[in-house]
């Protein structure tokens, strides 16, 4: 009579079973980077949410803004704070660049950025936006997400809308959502995780 031993494979299916509660907030945090790096990069780059180009900006710049004295950077920033860290808000307040970090129309038009980011990685499309992550336990899912915080107008009002819907007579530029090759990054840390998460659960 032959006999088999189980206990070893036993145990292992315990280990498996384990892996249906794993808690990916190292995942999470992996893509909200990834996220913020793509939102980024795809701005520069005049990109929508789908990795196009989005409609170029033919009325600007009128004139120069790059100055001869060597204050590139600080022309582009035009009164934001230099030391921004990313998701942050540029402030509330009269500024340089006006109330809520709005420009007037003479200092737009004076600006060179890319649709929607006429300061280039200093604009609000950028420095205001935020990621975090929600999580349903009992269905065992996890969400990201991400938008702009406080981009509103002098008056308070947010328009961010108008110009992802092409709403009144704007084109559509629409960045809500993460680019393919945004995507593809996401999918190999995701791959990575699950690796690593499955050895650990597995051999320690």
């Amino acid at each position: 009579m032959a006999q088999v031993n189980l206990t070893g494979l036993d145990r292992t299916m315990r280990k498996l079973k384990g892996l249906e509660y794993l808690t990916p907030a190292n995942l999470m945090a992996s893509w909200a980077r990834l996220a913020e790096e793509d939102n980024r990069r795809g701005i520069m780059a005049g990109e929508d949410k789908d990795g196009a180009y989005m409609v170029a900006v033919t009325y600007r710049p009128k004139r120069p803004i790059l100055s001869n004295r060597g204050n590139a950077a600080k022309d582009r920033r035009n009164g934001a704070r230099a030391n921004l860290k990313r998701g942050n808000f540029a402030g509330f307040g009269p500024m340089a660049a006006g109330l809520h970090n709005n420009l007037t129309r003479r200092e737009y038009e004076a600006l060179a950025g890319p649709p929607l980011a006429p300061r280039g990685v200093f604009s609000r499309v950028v420095t205001n936006f935020v990621t975090g992550w929600l999580s349903d336990p009992s269905r065992r899912v996890w969400t990201l997400v991400s938008g702009w915080a406080d981009v509103v107008d002098t008056k308070g009002r947010t328009f961010l809308l108008n110009h992802f819907e092409g709403r009144g007579h704007l084109p559509v530029r629409d960045l809500r959502g993460v680019r393919p090759q945004g995507l593809a990054k996401m999918r190999t840390a995701f791959t990575k995780w699950a690796r690593d998460e499955i050895r650990f659960h597995l051999w320690g």
